[in-house]
């Protein structure tokens, strides 16, 4: 890897960002999944900045318990304080730590890196929320007089109590969508909120994510056996339902569901499919007024035409350069390069490297997080 990171250090020549490190990640035996996601995140800035601030602030309460928070802030923390530029670093840790919580991730075998991000995500969500907790449970103990009846455990029944648990990982990532069903008999309209860390959109053949966007919020009749029960009405109607995003997140992920269960084949397929993602994003389908828009800044890349089996490498948009992440190897890419992973337009197509999962940033005025 020396070659290869002066390889890097002389493309960027004096053009290498001030105090920035681009480290590959040691793989473990189809750890690939992994290295991937954690490269997305780690150029995630908002949220590598977060994190580093959490682990210098908490590092220092005695001997914490391990968990995946302090292994990733560990991790991090071992890149962005490295001596050189670039070169290699083994997140062994880390990936015992992932292996010890799930036993998902314990097996050799071809992991989902959506379904490793997700569960990472909520993982850090739970621990920071216990900590929350806990420090909370602290602070009345030693107050006694400001003791809520019940104390901290008064449940969160109509969501009431959930405001004081927003962690730095909610800030970044989560959005709030909003479900509306419009009772065909009465007009009347139930809206229920719900939030997200990700989206998961449906995709098609030869379209771009703007038009996969589109779809999510589709609007859809229910009908026949899908009836909907109108409170006002007291009984089952027709109705039209549609997904809206009400609170677009400052990172927007966006999952692409590439893997699909066929009925016929009674498994799961990869779809192929040429699916175009921009650099710029503008949300349009939103219940706020103006565009909300986005920049993209990391891509994972999922690489085979299966399933179960294949390999994942990132892209990533780092100081206006964009790098090519493949475990311990670490290049710099043309931005042009981006758009060979798009998909393919045929059926049957010998390019296998397709975008899976997008990072964007905001960078409109209409996301105020």
């Amino acid at each position: 890897m020396g070659a290869t990171g002066s390889k890097l250090e002389k493309a960027l020549g004096d053009q290498f960002p001030e105090g920035e490190r681009y480290f590959g990640l040691e793989n473990f035996g189809n750890t690939c999944y992994c290295n991937s996601v954690l490269q997305a995140l780690y150029f995630c800035v908002p949220f590598r900045e977060q994190l580093l601030d959490y682990y210098s602030n908490n590092k220092s309460i005695g001997d914490a318990e391990e968990n995946l928070l302090t292994c990733l802030a560990d991790l991090f923390t071992q890149i962005s304080s490295q001596k050189k530029k670039t070169g290699v670093i083994a997140p062994k840790r880390f990936v015992q730590r992932l292996k010890k919580q799930n036993e998902i991730f314990r097996s050799y075998m071809h992991q989902d890196a959506h379904e490793f991000l997700n569960f990472l995500l909520n993982e850090l969500v739970d621990i920071l929320e216990k900590e929350a907790h806990a420090t909370k449970s602290d602070a009345e103990s030693s107050s006694p007089s400001e003791k809520i009846s019940n104390g901290p455990n008064t449940g969160q029944a109509n969501g009431a109590q959930k405001e004081p648990f927003v962690t730095w990982v909610h800030k970044n990532f989560q959005g709030l969508l909003t479900n509306e069903t419009r009772c065909l008999r009465c007009e009347t309209v139930t809206a229920r909120d719900e939030t997200f860390l990700d989206l998961s959109l449906d995709i098609e053949q030869n379209s771009s994510i703007t038009s996969c966007l589109k779809n999510f919020s589709s609007t859809e009749t229910l009908n026949a056996e899908d009836k909907f029960f109108c409170d006002k009405c007291c009984s089952l109607q027709e109705a039209q339902k549609r997904m809206k995003i009400k609170k677009p997140p400052h990172i927007l992920v966006i999952h692409l569901k590439r893997f699909k269960y066929i009925e016929q084949l009674g498994r799961y397929k990869k779809l192929l499919y040429r699916v175009v993602f921009p650099l710029e994003l503008k949300l349009s389908n939103t219940m706020e007024d103006a565009d909300s828009e986005y920049s993209l800044f990391a891509v994972v890349v999922h690489v085979g035409s299966g399933p179960n089996h294949g390999h994942y490498v990132s892209l990533v948009k780092s100081h206006n350069h964009w790098l090519f992440f493949d475990d311990e190897n670490v290049e710099m890419i043309d931005e042009s390069v981006v758009q060979t992973f798009f998909g393919s337009a045929q059926e049957y197509s010998s390019n296998t490297d397709h975008g899976y999962i997008l990072f964007y940033e905001s960078i409109g005025t209409g996301n105020k997080s």
